[in-house]
């Protein structure tokens, strides 16, 4: 009777309707409906009607039931004196409550007063004698009124003129606050079924069902929004939610209608606005109402076919594959994955058709994308093609060697198979694809890593729990919060068996997941899996380290240690993961160990410092401590490391590498370095400064002007950079203030890629502020993108090709420039809107103005894109003949450095790199060009097709 203490212990309450209409309001789910019917039959002095399959409460619709706290609070204690053992189930126990009860109140034990008032947020105090007490609190004090710290129901009653009424509320204030207590209560309802597969779920389902029913028409909206969100937001509940619209279908077909053409709209909406991780969780949703007869098997299928359909030729016979074609056939596959069990029994030989038709996709994609790895994380791994198409259809073929049977996850419809038998199914509008989408906004499907060694029998079950995981981390991708909660639940509907547990094990450090399937581990595969994923994560790499954090905060010995081992596994085989993976995993890892007071085992990496400098491991862990560096300070991260580390770290805190030194000069040089001092520290001008060098450098009669330019450009860079060395505020005031003068030394791409290189020299020790000056520079427009990409693919960089600040650069840069293009385009769209409004309501006059801004945008536009487009195909030419020469790199492992880097940029701007297609060709890809190179180019071609 464990479950009937749990019921029974949490809120409740009944309340009605006026008019004398009753109305249940459930608190929560799983405890109101079993309270609901105690205390409904106890305040009859009755018992309920029962059946076999539930308990059910007759009440007549002419009598209201008006139970308050005080009522409650005495049946609380006449169910803490029982003996629960005496009972089978929740009817016995109601008979032996419902004696006590009525023995108790002939005998004046209690005196249940409807007209007893609510009590406050902490609920009534009872007394030795049994009594209710409402002016003290539980700590005996007494009580006051604390207006915001109550809960909704917990408001007073108010009449018209705000008079105190015990019975109800008056007044449209009092009728809205009712109404909102009801809406909460049912949304709450919805949000919480099924979170955990319990022997109640069949009666909590039904109990809902049948307050849904009741209620839709008054709270229509907030039922139909409630349960838009939780198919939306909690995928892995998509049984119970599945169940539950068919209850809804079986004892209502209009309202079954209405909740089904709802989802129906969502998914189109999604669908057009490309936001396919919602669309393949409503369609998981479709799939599972055949199950409960609320949509026919063949509009399944038909909403199938239209996703189908581009991939196919109007022969059927062969297919055509596209990166749109990847995204459509596996949503189509995933639906089929739920779908299979309904569809085999209904219409096997379309489901055939169906599953023939993937095949044939699949094994096309596998031999069109053989060797491509643009999308794969360890280059060891055994080729698929496209990994998650190849590996969800070996998980169909599994499921369906077993008659499409999942039992993964509790599916309650199984329970209701008699009330859907007699429902009426709906049919839906036909499904529209997009055709306004362009390549890169089509899902790339990647399957889920295996960075833990699992039963190699599981795998149905383990594709499962990391499907619905995945599409959980997804869609709560804005709060990772709730994410981390919400997933931490997910095993609370698994079939017994099916997974072990280490949080709720009262050995979890027996759980071995060589020998069954771990639910932790798989959730830390999951989320270290979506992170590595390529071409692109779903979500910003900050996300998948917030919820690493919020997981471990949750559980934090178990988790703590999981995310451990699948960190260890996977810099165990740093040598064939991708380089951007490296870059990101190393990215997360110092995010993480910094939340958690830079706790990590780092003996165990101890053997990386006699690594050769250019190892993958070496760097990676290099690189990790220079970032936890930036987020403490130096002598902290010294002190958690052993000594074996100090190769790795600096040896002093990083700072500037200042070139005008009293020791380094020669007299003259020194007169104008001082003079240059004195000026920016006792805070001088910009025209003071530029006085300060053409004084000084006119007299130098022995050079000539191009030279004398070039020392006083060093000379201002350096002292300027000087000034603004202690922190960052610091630099971007320097650079401000003495902007002017930069920019009159900045007329050439000479004079800029100068200025870049004396920044490089200047923060050679400190590649943070390198990184940040550069950026600094490039928008205050000191340098540009071209002077970026001559520094950073000089040939002094040889040999240093691994080095992360390097490629950080890179990207800043590039996607500084993509950032100003969309932000005029947006503008452009924003100037055509208005001038389009100022025609409406013009009366005749000229409008000169609107069009002028249009001419204006149009052309920063045009000039911003064709910036966009050199510096594309600049930085492509910088690798491929870097990569094309003996010289442009220092040995293999350097190259194999800067191969991985060249993917990565070929990757994260395939979009432009395809656009420029052409062109890269004729300019680019020439025959000089390397293999590898040229492969990379092809793929990428073949990875946007």
């Amino acid at each position: 009777m464990d479950y009937i203490d749990m019921l029974l212990k949490i809120y409740m309450e009944i309340m009605f309707t006026e008019g004398g209409g009753s109305l249940i309001k459930l608190v929560d789910i799983v405890a109101g409906y079993a309270a609901t019917l105690l205390l409904a039959a106890l305040a009859r002095n009755s018992v309920p009607h029962r059946n076999t399959s539930s308990v059910n409460l007759m009440i007549n619709e002419g009598n209201a039931v008006v139970i308050d706290w005080g009522f409650a609070a005495g049946i609380f204690d006449i169910y803490n004196e029982l003996s629960h053992d005496e009972s089978e189930n929740l009817s016995q126990l109601l008979d032996l409550v419902n004696a006590k009860y009525s023995k108790k109140r002939s005998a004046g034990g209690y005196v249940f007063n409807e007209t007893t008032p609510k009590p406050g947020r902490l609920g009534p105090r009872r007394g030795a004698g049994g009594g209710v007490r409402g002016d003290v609190d539980e700590f005996g004090r007494e009580r006051r009124s604390r207006p915001h710290q109550r809960k909704p129901y917990d408001r007073p009653n108010r009449g018209p003129r705000g008079a105190m009424h015990a019975g109800g509320r008056g007044g449209s204030a009092g009728r809205q606050d009712e109404a909102s207590d009801i809406e909460s209560r049912l949304s709450s309802l919805i949000i919480k079924v099924g979170d955990k597969n319990t022997p109640t779920l069949q009666n909590n389902l039904e109990a809902l069902s049948v307050v849904l029913e009741k209620d839709y028409t008054k709270h229509e909206r907030t039922v139909l929004r409630t349960f838009r969100e939780c198919v939306l937001e909690l995928p892995w509940k998509v049984t119970v939610y599945s169940t539950l619209a068919g209850l809804l279908n079986a004892k209502n077909n209009e309202t079954g209608g209405k909740v089904v053409s709802l989802m129906h709209q969502v998914l189109r909406r999604e669908l057009t606005k490309g936001r396919w991780g919602s669309v393949k969780v409503l369609m998981r949703f479709f799939a599972l109402l055949v199950n409960t007869n609320t949509i026919s098997a063949s509009t399944l299928l038909s909403m199938i076919d239209t996703f189908l359909k581009p991939v196919a030729t109007d022969e059927g016979s062969d297919v055509v594959v596209s990166v749109s074609g990847n995204c459509y056939v596996y949503i189509a596959m995933s639906t089929l994955l739920w779908a299979g069990h309904a569809l085999k029994e209904r219409v096997p030989q379309e489901l055939d058709r169906r599953i023939q038709l993937v095949r044939r996709y699949v094994d096309e994609v596998a031999e069109y994308n053989k060797n491509n790895s643009l999308a794969v994380v360890f280059h060891d791994a055994p080729p698929k093609g496209t990994n998650a198409l190849a590996s969800l259809l070996d998980t169909l073929g599994a499921v369906a060697a077993k008659e499409w049977k999942i039992d993964t996850i509790f599916s309650p419809y199984e329970m209701f198979a008699s009330e859907f038998s007699q429902a009426t199914a709906h049919e839906l509008p036909v499904l529209e694809l997009p055709t306004d989408l362009a390549p890169a906004a089509f899902h790339t499907p990647s399957e889920c890593l295996q960075l833990v060694l699992s039963p190699s029998d599981q795998t149905v079950h383990r594709y499962i729990l990391q499907d619905l995981i995945t599409d959980t981390v997804v869609q709560l991708e804005t709060n990772r919060k709730d994410c981390a909660k919400y997933i931490l639940q997910i095993h609370g509907l698994c079939n017994e068996d099916i997974c072990s547990v280490m949080t709720t094990a009262q050995h979890p450090d027996d759980a071995d997941p060589e020998t069954s399937l771990v639910f932790e581990y798989i959730l830390a595969e999951v989320v270290v899996s979506t992170l590595l994923q390529l071409p692109d994560s779903m979500s910003r790499e900050m996300y998948y380290t917030a919820l690493a954090v919020e997981l471990r905060k949750a559980e934090p010995q178990i988790m703590a240690n999981v995310f451990e081992t699948v960190v260890d596994n996977i810099v165990a085989r740093l040598k064939s993961v991708d380089v951007e993976c490296i870059n990101r995993l190393s990215n997360w890892l110092a995010v993480y160990i910094s939340n958690f007071n830079f706790q990590w085992d780092w003996a165990k990496w101890e053997s990386v410092a006699e690594e050769p400098e250019n190892s993958p491991k070496r760097c990676f862990v290099q690189e990790t401590l220079l970032k936890l560096v930036r987020l403490s300070y130096l002598d902290r991260i010294k002190s958690l490391l052993p000594e074996s580390y100090a190769p790795l770290i600096p040896a002093k805190t990083p700072s500037h590498n200042f070139k005008f030194t009293m020791q380094a000069m020669d007299e003259r040089t020194r007169e104008v370095s001082v003079a240059m001092g004195k000026c920016l520290k006792n805070k001088g001008t910009a025209d003071q400064a530029m006085e300060i060098l053409q004084e000084n450098y006119s007299q130098w009669s022995d050079i000539d002007e191009d030279t004398r330019q070039s020392l006083a450009r060093e000379m201002l860079v350096e002292h300027v950079l000087l000034l603004g060395s202690k922190t960052f505020s610091h630099m971007l005031n320097a650079i401000e203030k003495f902007l002017p003068a930069l920019q009159r030394f900045n007329d050439t791409s000479e004079a800029k890629l100068q200025i870049a290189k004396v920044t490089e020299d200047f923060w050679l020790r400190h590649s943070q502020f390198f990184v940040i000056t550069i950026d600094k520079m490039i928008t205050y427009r000191v340098i540009d993108s071209a002077a970026v990409l001559k520094m950073l693919f000089d040939l002094s960089h040889v040999g240093n090709w691994c080095k992360f600040y390097h490629w950080e650069i890179l990207r800043n840069t590039v996607n500084k420039l993509n950032l100003r293009v969309a932000q005029l385009r947006s503008r452009l769209d924003a100037a055509y809107a208005a001038a389009s409004t100022m025609a409406d309501e013009a009366d005749g006059s000229e409008q000169q103005q609107p069009a002028d801004t249009i001419e204006q945008v149009e052309a920063m536009l045009e000039q911003m894109v064709q910036e966009q487009k050199d510096i594309v195909i600049s930085a492509t030419r910088y690798f491929v003949q870097l990569l094309s020469s003996a010289n442009g790199t220092a040995d293999e492992m350097d190259r194999a450095w800067l191969l991985g880097r060249f993917k990565e940029f070929m990757r994260t701007y395939r979009t432009l790199i395809v656009e420029n297609a052409q062109t890269l060709e004729n300019v680019v890809f020439t025959a000089e060009a390397s293999e590898d190179a040229r492969l990379v180019f092809d793929n990428i071609r073949a990875l946007c097709a």
